[in-house]
């Protein structure tokens, strides 16, 4: 019985060794199959992995080379050369130097084709911004709706290009007519600056008041008594750029060719705010209003053309013109001189003296009711030709450019804003020093 146990043991062992055998077989088959699925997911991921890499890499240069067209070249050019220049604008000398040298080559060939029209081509530039705003607006809504169509989203392509590049070449001209001339050195009438007494000032404002009285009487008038000024507009034009570029033996920047200064025809709104006269920097162009009283035509004429020279500070535009008006031979230039400048001379005096001593204030030579008469800037006709045609409130036009000027002067670093035009009176007390006391 006991051999015959042993005998059933060994075979029970043998068995469960086969068995063993046979699952670690399998176990290692297992083994070898799950290390080649392994594998082969990691090769897997490694080709999807490098696929994705790939079209990343296809999708950047994709909209890399969209960015290689001539459009988006030629943008990129115009971008950096605005840049440089707004930096190479804060140095005073480059802007000296670019204004006397660089911008008369623009005047005399960007300033002849704008003045080949016999229109304001600024005004009419203005004037499309608001149609074209609309019309962006109304692209931006509308291609919410209609993105899916291709003639759509093409045009809305082209539209936006158009505009963008429009803008950026409009920046351009704006930097080298404006921004560059503003931060040209101020004008100096004398090397040594000096601080003037109120008896100097006193002295100025009476030798204006004393002109100007006596100009007044010499004036032929009509029956109203307005100055009967027969003088075509487009002589007094002539006569103004003859004596601005008799003015470069003083100021060389005055030099060369001056275009026709142009009518606005939108002068009931300018009139609504107040303006004589503006300079586009964007079509290089001098303007005036056509309703303003004809005795400030030649001081405002040659305001505008200093301004379009590069003199872009109000004073001295102010200074220049009253200059170049008393160069000429005209006795209705001369005239226009003194009362270009003489209220901006009393009412400084008046502002230092009145308050403290008004009895020294009333003892000075009065301005006669025709000098009054002559310095207005719209007559009572015109006032109410504008009252009849005017579409908005006269305050809110008045107002709202007045804050438009004051922002854009301040932009430019003019702290004192309308102010400024008042400065002239600055310089002409460094012009007469010597002269008068």
């Amino acid at each position: 019985m006991k051999i015959s146990n042993d005998k059933n043991l060994s075979k029970k062992i043998a068995a469960a060794k086969r068995v063993d055998d046979r699952n670690k077989d399998i176990s290692a088959k297992d083994k070898k199959n799950q290390n080649k699925f392994s594998a082969a997911n990691a090769i897997s991921n490694n080709k999807v992995s490098d696929g994705r890499g790939q079209r990343q890499k296809e999708s950047v240069l994709t909209i890399f080379k969209g960015f290689l067209t001539p459009y988006w070249i030629v943008f990129s050019a115009m971008l950096l050369v605005i840049m440089v220049l707004n930096l190479l604008a804060r140095s005073e000398s480059f802007c000296n130097s670019f204004t006397a040298n660089v911008l008369p080559i623009f005047l005399g060939s960007y300033g002849r084709f704008s003045g080949l029209f016999p229109f304001s081509l600024g005004e009419i530039m203005l004037t499309l911004t608001i149609p074209i705003f609309l019309t962006a607006l109304t692209l931006i809504i509308l291609f919410f709706f209609l993105k899916g169509r291709s003639g759509f989203r093409k045009f809305f392509k082209y539209f936006f290009r158009s505009l963008l590049m429009t803008a950026l070449s409009v920046w351009l001209i704006m930097t080298m007519n404006c921004s560059i001339p503003y931060g040209c050195s101020v004008l100096e009438v004398k090397k040594e600056q000096k601080t003037y007494s109120i008896s100097e000032l006193e002295t100025l404002r009476n030798y204006l008041v004393e002109q100007c009285n006596t100009y007044a009487e010499q004036m032929p008038r009509t029956s109203t008594g307005k100055v009967k000024y027969d003088t075509s507009t487009s002589d007094i034009k002539k006569e103004a750029r003859k004596v601005m570029q008799e003015m470069a033996d003083q100021f060389p920047r005055l030099k060369g060719y001056y275009p026709d200064i142009k009518p606005i025809s939108h002068s009931v709104l300018m009139s609504q705010s107040g303006t004589l006269g503006i300079y586009f920097p964007f079509s290089l162009e001098a303007n005036y209003n056509t309703m303003m009283y004809k005795m400030n035509y030649p001081s405002t004429f040659c305001h505008e053309y200093s301004h379009l020279k590069g003199y872009m500070q109000e004073d001295e535009s102010n200074f220049i013109a009253y200059l170049a008006c008393l160069r000429s031979d005209d006795i209705y230039f001369q005239y226009s001189a003194y009362l270009s400048v003489l209220y901006y001379v009393n009412n400084e005096y008046y502002s230092n003296v009145y308050e403290l001593d008004p009895e020294r204030y009333k003892k000075q030579p009065a301005i006669s009711d025709k000098v009054s008469d002559d310095s207005v800037f719209l007559t009572k006709e015109a006032k109410e030709e504008i009252d009849e045609k005017a579409v908005f409130n006269t305050e809110t036009v008045n107002k709202i450019s007045d804050d438009f000027t004051e922002s854009y002067m301040t932009h430019y670093g003019i702290e004192d804003g309308l102010a400024s035009y008042g400065r002239v009176t600055d310089l002409l007390l460094q012009y007469y020093d010597g002269i008068l006391y």
